[in-house]
């Protein structure tokens, strides 16, 4: 009895072992999987579903502890032009270039940024103010522009890329749709304007988002 007993409680120790060592293994695949399913797999940067879900909790913390939140909405200039020119394995790497020097030139350890379509990518900055917000946008620009990738469709020479910034001031009650909005108007004024250039969207009293910024 004492023998089978022994034999028993090896049997189960090492059941114990197996399901705790089964378990651990599912935890990484799953970790693996939620990686996957909010990382775009180009740039090696959050995606869209991720931008969504990190730009509406952030929007929600901003009106709770009374913060201000910047969003930046960045384009890829003249990037069709790239890619018919230059084919589309080039542009591939055009992008992962972007991407690169955009997580170069973020500092802060709370700043994110996603490639949320195409040649599209965001940063969200929170507890930034609308200076900060236009110092980093202009940070990233120049960060792209400093890698020196020829681009002879762009009148610039080089890939470049603009940058819509808007802010959610202190106790605003707007939403992310509110602020991607204003941060794409803003966006698709630096284009209008001759690109690579940084836009802010400023939002006063009873008016919608205006442009009130324009620098190269």
């Amino acid at each position: 009895m004492c023998a089978t007993t022994v034999v028993l409680s090896a049997l189960f120790q090492r059941e114990l072992i197996r399901r705790k060592a089964a378990q651990q293994t599912m935890a990484v695949l799953n970790a693996e999987l939620r990686q996957l399913a909010t990382m775009d797999a180009l740039t090696g940067l959050g995606n869209r579903r991720q931008f969504d879900e990190i730009l509406a909790r952030e929007c929600r913390r901003a009106a709770r502890v009374g913060k201000p939140l910047s969003l930046l909405m960045l384009d890829a200039d003249h990037f069709k032009s790239f890619n018919d020119r230059y084919g589309h394995q080039q542009g591939d790497q055009a992008l992962k270039l972007i991407a690169d020097a955009m997580q170069t030139a973020l500092r802060a350890s709370s700043d994110t940024a996603y490639r949320i379509g195409g040649e599209e990518f965001a940063v969200v900055l929170p507890d930034t103010e609308q200076a900060s917000a236009e110092t980093v946008a202009d940070r990233l620009r120049q960060a792209v522009l400093g890698q020196w990738m020829p681009h002879a469709g762009n009148p610039h020479g080089l890939v470049t890329i603009s940058c819509g910034v808007a802010v959610l001031s202190t106790g605003s009650s707007d939403g992310a749709a509110a602020l991607i909005a204003a941060a794409d108007k803003a966006l698709y004024e630096a284009k209008r304007q001759g690109r690579n250039r940084v836009q802010t969207a400023v939002s006063t009293p009873n008016q919608p988002p205006y442009i009130v910024l324009s620098r190269i």
